[in-house]
């Protein structure tokens, strides 16, 4: 009997560790749990630009809101996972392709351009995004 007393009570103290280590990665990594305030999308190309504003979203990444941004207008994106940088590259965006006329796509944020693969810079309140298709800097 004191046994079963004694397995109970590890197995509780099990089942409530392992909740605790939910919760903790959750708070942890749980910034997907709030919301980004009045956060804007500008994409710009020679022919057409997009403007997605002041929206309040739960896409905390760049890649994630430009996902969200292609839904909302309708449009495609093409990107692949690159393992070397541990991020998504945006090979084409409504089928404008890295490439032509020597243009790429690549991000700013509130200006500056982005120093991380677009699925590692997590967004902030007020941020504007900007993906332009042009050459890259230094050409």
């Amino acid at each position: 009997m004191e046994a079963k007393c004694i397995f109970s009570i590890i197995a509780s103290i099990l089942v409530i560790i392992s909740f605790a280590g939910c919760f903790s990665a959750s708070v942890k990594h749980g910034e997907s749990a709030r919301n980004v305030e009045n956060v804007s999308m500008k994409i710009v190309t020679l022919e057409w630009n997009i403007v997605y504003r002041n929206v309040t979203t739960k896409n905390m990444t760049v890649a994630d809101f430009l996902f969200e941004c292609a839904e909302h207008y309708n449009f495609s994106i093409n990107a692949n996972y690159w393992q070397g940088y541990d991020s998504l590259f945006v090979k084409a965006i409504n089928n404008i392709e890295n490439g032509e006329d020597g243009n790429y796509w690549q991000y700013y944020v509130n200006g500056e351009y982005a120093q991380v693969g677009c699925s590692l810079y997590h967004l902030h309140d007020n941020d504007v995004v900007e993906w332009r298709f042009e050459s890259p800097a230094g050409n």
